[in-house]
């Protein structure tokens, strides 16, 4: 029979969604409501509602469904459709839709097929029996965290890049070993996000960190445990600071243009010293330079929402400083303000940004018409 609406492709679609369609593994035949089958397939009124109960009617002759109607010796209304469980194939080959047993085989061949992805020795047991887990729990219709039955080109990717990591020698940055293994610097980073609070706290983990604890059985838990590290976190800074890093003074106060400090360097100085009197830090890279070329004495620092390195240069900074932003006038000017001094700890001030005012960047201020506090 060849269907004149979408009423047994809308059955189909039901059937998929159900416990029999997802899993393969139900006791009674599924039943579908006519009146929500006909709303799904558009039919529910005049001719495209005959047409659509014709439809039905002609595969309940067929054999392929068994329907329900109003009353045993009144078969003007049906009331619901059910599906005989060996009737799935030729259900899903009518419509032409792939069948859910079909899917969740193709599914569970992923895994099959990746047990025998080559791997470290020592891991080699523990892949493949992870791969075994998963292979079954797809053929199960079970729900597999991280992969999907109907992303399979996405799940291909994954599993491929799971043993390729845990075969990973010797301390690469991230974007390194992203190159390396997935063609692209920052896919690995969409992985492995680093984590903010608790136990992983600036490690990178994300999903990817959390399939390989399950993998290695807790014994790998982040990108860090493979020696895969997160890229250098810099703060970019102009003014009177010196760093004392293993016992000997740096002063970078006469440097006449902006520098950069790296996290580690920040984390490694046995103590800071600023000769400041104010610390400002500024949104745009553009103002920050103009204000940077002044040489003002002030220790200015570019920051929009600040990363990890600003966070940890701005809490070891001597207390007695001033702490101020200037950044647009805008809702996310003032959130950056927010920010700085919930993170930091300090208590940011604002500098040339007006409450209620309408919006305006700070470059609309022009060059500075000062070369000293506050400039403008």
């Amino acid at each position: 029979m060849k269907p004149r609406t979408r009423i047994l492709r809308a059955l189909a679609e039901q059937f998929a969604n159900s416990k029999a369609g997802r899993t393969g593994n139900a006791i009674n035949c599924p039943t579908f409501d006519v009146d929500t089958l006909l709303k799904i397939a558009g039919c529910e009124q005049g001719e495209l509602r005959e047409l659509a109960e014709r439809d039905l009617e002609e595969a309940r002759k067929a054999g392929l469904v068994e329907c329900v109607y109003l009353s045993p010796k009144d078969r003007s209304r049906m009331i619901s459709i059910r599906v005989p469980l060996e009737n799935e194939l030729r259900l899903f080959q009518m419509v032409g839709l792939c069948p859910p047993s079909e899917i969740r085989k193709n599914f569970a061949a992923q895994f099959a097929l990746a047990a025998t992805f080559p791997i470290r020795d020592r891991w080699e047991n523990a892949w493949k029996n992870w791969c075994e887990h998963q292979n079954a729990a797809a053929l199960a219709g079970e729900s597999i965290c991280y992969f999907k039955r109907d992303t399979l080109e996405q799940n291909e990717k994954l599993l491929k890049l799971l043993p390729q990591l845990l075969s990973w020698d010797g301390e690469s940055l991230i974007r390194f070993a992203s190159c390396v293994l997935c063609g692209n610097s920052k896919t690995l980073e969409s992985l492995a996000t680093k984590e903010q609070d608790g136990e992983f706290r600036g490690k990178l983990r994300g999903k990817i960190g959390k399939l390989l604890e399950e993998i290695t059985g807790g014994h790998i838990r982040t990108l860090d445990d493979l020696g895969i590290l997160p890229n250098p976190r810099f703060v970019l800074l102009h003014g009177p600071i010196r760093l004392r890093l293993d016992g000997a003074w740096l002063d970078l106060s006469p440097l006449h243009g902006a520098f950069r400090l790296s996290e580690t360097d920040i984390d490694l100085a046995e103590d800071i010293f600023v000769t400041a009197k104010r610390c400002l830090t500024v949104e745009n890279e553009a103002s920050f330079h103009e204000l940077a070329k002044l040489r003002s004495g002030e220790l200015i620092i570019q920051t929009s929402f600040p990363g990890s390195a600003t966070v940890k240069l701005l809490q070891r900074l001597p207390t007695e400083l001033e702490f101020w932003h200037f950044g647009d006038t805008d809702k996310d000017g003032f959130e950056i303000l927010r920010v700085l001094s919930e993170k930091s700890g300090r208590t940011f001030k604002p500098l040339h940004m007006q409450p209620g005012r309408n919006h305006f960047e700070q470059e609309s201020l022009g060059r500075p018409r000062i070369s000293h506090w506050p400039f403008y």
